[in-house]
């Protein structure tokens, strides 16, 4: 399994639910998988388990933490029963501490992810928005979901030239790019201090959203594109981490290459997600 399969799999599962409402009602989730869910008071920094009690599949999730992180816990859990993978952790999920995660637990994060969020709704609202942490707040309010899980999918999801980028005490450890982005092969790289002229160098020194014009060298390893790129941020004092969302100025965006410039063969089609949008989109937002 790789994680475009997972990914099939998730839209599938959604896609065989007849009358989908927003937000996706995480009963009919559940009971899809022929399971019961169960609030339980767990220990901090255990989000939930799923396991068989009496011949009975059942979901626990804990009920200390906030809504949009015990939706994400469900999903997850759903995933390791529809997907048939075996459980492979402490019971974090959507955790608020990004160490490296085996492969089943990443697997589980990308369908809770494509559940939570569904394409079918969320993309169709992604492309209408504008590029901010307001319509971040908007959009996971809407899908009652976490801004870290909502920024993710914008990113993931959007036609504008974007990153979202999640950095904890000071160093990167993940990022979502766009399909436009992904393509000229801007790549941040996991571990790496955030740059010291960023906004999310500021940290807690951050009191609200701000915007600022940031060098693209320093944020994607080996640029020489040029472009102007502009930087939202927020801090989350609760695992001090910082968000930051980048994206591309509409007057004065990266330059393509000869080869890409002339739309010569030898590109892969397959590397893409085959989501109906051409590589480089004639219209450019924001």
């Amino acid at each position: 399994m790789d994680e475009a399969t997972v990914i099939l799999k998730a839209r599938r599962f959604v896609r065989s639910i007849q009358h989908l409402a927003i937000p996706v009602p995480l009963d009919t989730y559940v009971e899809t998988v022929e399971a019961k869910l169960n609030q339980a008071d767990l220990p901090s920094g255990q989000s939930g388990y799923s396991g068989v009690i009496n011949g009975k599949l059942n979901i626990w999730v804990n009920s200390n933490e906030r809504l949009e992180r015990q939706r994400f816990t469900v999903c997850h859990e759903v995933a390791h029963i529809h997907l048939g993978l075996s459980t492979n952790h402490d019971g974090k999920s959507d955790s608020g501490r990004y160490t490296k995660r085996p492969q089943n637990e990443v697997f589980c994060d990308v369908f809770a992810a494509e559940v939570l969020l569904p394409s079918d709704f969320f993309k169709p609202l992604v492309d209408e928005a504008e590029m901010s942490f307001s319509s971040l707040d908007q959009l996971a309010g809407q899908f009652v979901a976490s801004l870290t899980a909502t920024g993710s999918r914008f990113a993931f999801l959007n036609q504008v030239l974007c990153a979202f980028v999640l950095a904890e005490h000071g160093f990167v450890r993940f990022a979502s790019r766009s399909l436009p982005l992904r393509e000229l092969n801007a790549w941040v790289q996991n571990g790496f201090k955030v740059p010291p002229s960023s906004l999310a160098a500021q940290g807690k020194g951050l009191s609200s959203t701000e915007r600022r014009i940031v060098d693209p060298t320093e944020w994607f390893e080996d640029w020489d594109r040029g472009g102007t790129l502009l930087e939202e941020a927020r801090y989350l004092p609760e695992w001090d981490q910082t968000l930051s969302l980048l994206w591309f100025e509409e007057d004065h965006l990266p330059s393509k290459s000869k080869f890409e410039e002339e739309g010569k063969e030898g590109a892969d089609p397959y590397c893409r997600e085959l989501d109906g949008n051409l590589p480089w989109p004639d219209r450019i937002k924001r």
